[in-house]
């Protein structure tokens, strides 16, 4: 499949940020994901239908999903998360599937014993597929995400690791691969107008996000082309034959992963 980068013309508005997050309190989860998380004290009940739920609400809050109306349909795994060491992105993604057994350090050796990665990068969806299938029962998916098929999946229990490029505040933008990331989708959300949502982990913080499928799906779609890194500049990085936007690489890629053993949080 060959892509081509297309460049959009004219002007972009920037949405305003959301507004700050009110005094919180600490409590225990249920969905047991962390030890402890915040539960927001909102204004004006803003997405007031998950405080049983206080990882989704803050995720829910500060994407401005459902801040005033229930979704017709939400759920997730029970992940916890765990944040990366260096730029091992996918495979902490792939150790929060397997409940840190191995460690994302583990993934780091196996992968490097079969000439996987350098440094812990994964910029071959096909390389993290064929060192998953060691754990999980996955499949290769290569084409949009933004699709029926998708949506159905994750519907009936699917996780997917998903390459995208990642904002400054990590959610899924457009920069042609330069800030290439890899996150797991645990969840989705239907809102009240039928958008649907995925609700997603990655190595870069502990949060929950609340992401447009659509959104995610552009971005996974614009992986073309490699950037080194700003914060690796003196790192090597092995990129797999064709560069990121070649048969191996990770545009219009993602993995999908089926027979979970962790617990499914129905919210609504």
């Amino acid at each position: 499949m060959v892509h081509q980068l297309q460049m959009s013309q004219g002007i972009s508005i920037t949405p305003p940020p959301p507004p700050p997050i009110p005094p919180t309190n600490s409590v225990h989860t249920s969905a047991g994901t962390n030890a402890s998380v915040v539960k927001l004290q909102l204004a004006n009940n803003e997405c007031s239908w998950a405080m049983d739920h206080p990882e989704v609400q803050k995720g829910c809050f500060l994407s401005r999903v459902c801040q005033h109306a229930p979704p017709k349909e939400c759920q997730y795994y029970g992940i916890a998360s765990i944040l990366q060491n260096g730029p091992t992105c996918g495979l902490t993604a792939l150790s929060m599937l397997l409940n840190g057994q191995p460690t994302a350090g583990e993934l780091l050796t196996e992968a490097v014993k079969h000439h996987y990665t350098i440094n812990g990068e994964m910029f071959s969806a096909q390389y993290l597929y064929e060192l998953s299938q060691k754990y999980l029962a996955c499949e290769l998916y290569d084409d949009t995400l933004n699709c029926a098929n998708i949506k159905d999946r994750l519907c009936a229990g699917c996780c997917l690791l998903v390459p995208y490029d990642a904002d400054v505040n990590h959610a899924p933008c457009q920069k042609s691969g330069h800030r290439a990331h890899w996150a797991l989708i645990v969840g989705y959300l239907i809102d009240d107008q039928d958008e649907f949502y995925v609700l997603a982990r990655h190595g870069k913080t502990r949060n929950l996000a609340v992401w447009s499928l659509s959104a995610l799906s552009e971005s996974n779609a614009n992986l073309v082309e490699f950037a080194q890194p700003k914060g690796y500049p003196d790192c090597t990085f092995l990129l797999p034959p064709g560069g990121i936007n070649g048969p191996l690489g990770l545009n219009e890629r993602a993995i999908l992963l089926n027979g979970l053993t962790q617990e499914i949080v129905k919210v609504v």
